[in-house]
């Protein structure tokens, strides 16, 4: 079965965005470049939200690099009861059920699925206990305000550090699986 891994860049304070999807605050070097062509660019499937997907659609496409090539070829999914299409590369609109598409996915054997920012979206596969693996980038950072990672009125989930690195520019790297109920 296909692992589901959420990867998003973090502030100390818990937020994935400032106020107007500000995402300027992520500290983005060759460390991290580095760090995500080693554990990313090698996934089968990306999964989005609305709002995320129409954030990397309208930057991708027109970005270059070995990470622009990867986003710009990859299986990707998103999930939106209002878009009406999505034209970006090798994308797939899913607005029926997610859970039961996410749970179809994972049966699959295509790589590994990750999700990226899409916090809404994520809040739903986190309830489902779909989410296998978390990895959050903290950024050395305080926002004081914006849209968190993780929504209120989620269940209590322990989890088991499984991986840290820590990087120069002071981005810690964080890899969390929940832990099954005893």
């Amino acid at each position: 079965m296909r692992k589901v891994i959420m990867w998003d860049m973090v502030s100390v304070d818990g937020f994935f965005e400032a106020p107007g999807h500000d995402i300027g605050w992520f500290v983005f070097e060759d460390e991290l470049a580095a760090y995500i062509g080693q554990t990313q660019l090698g996934t089968g499937t990306l999964l989005f939200g609305r709002v995320t997907y129409e954030m990397m659609a309208s930057y991708w496409p027109s970005a270059e690099g070995d990470i622009a090539t990867f986003m710009n070829g990859v299986e990707k999914f998103v999930f939106s009861r209002t878009l009406k299409s999505a034209d970006w590369h090798n994308t797939t609109l899913v607005s029926g059920d997610a859970v039961t598409e996410v749970e179809r996915l994972k049966r699959l054997d295509d790589g590994t699925i990750f999700v990226f920012g899409s916090a809404d979206f994520a809040a739903g596969l986190i309830e489902k206990g779909l989410v296998d693996e978390y990895r959050l980038g903290i950024n050395p950072v305080l926002l004081g305000n914006g849209v968190p990672l993780f929504k209120p009125g989620l269940t209590r989930t322990n989890l088991k550090l499984t991986h840290t690195r820590p990087l120069k520019s002071g981005v810690v790297i964080l890899h969390y699986q929940p832990v099954p109920d005893a």
